[in-house]
């Protein structure tokens, strides 16, 4: 199962490239914490989370979810779209922590 989705966030001003990667870096390990604390990493044979940046006034963040489950797992697709917008939660709240937003 693939998800993606893109969202803006209003930056006051242009962040740095490292600002940008913790940016980027908080989004994802918040979708990877959400999914592990709701489905049992054991039953996952595969699990990529891709998080893109573009722009900067406003930033635009790109996150794809792809999930690959072990045979017998009910439907993802309602765990993926929350891990995604825990991501996106998790990204404004560091853009905040680094006063860029």
């Amino acid at each position: 199962m693939e998800h993606s989705e893109n969202a803006q966030l209003k930056l006051r001003r242009d962040p740095s490239q490292e600002e940008l990667e913790q940016i980027c870096e908080a989004a994802e390990n918040a979708a990877r914490d959400f999914l592990f604390t709701q489905f049992n990493p054991k039953l996952m044979l595969d699990l990529e989370i891709s998080v893109e940046s573009t722009g900067d006034a406003p930033l635009i963040l790109d996150i794809e979810i792809s999930v690959s489950p072990a045979k017998g797992v009910d439907d993802l697709s309602d765990l993926v779209d929350k891990a995604c917008d825990k991501a996106f939660e998790a990204a404004e709240e560091k853009a905040r922590e680094l006063n860029v937003a």
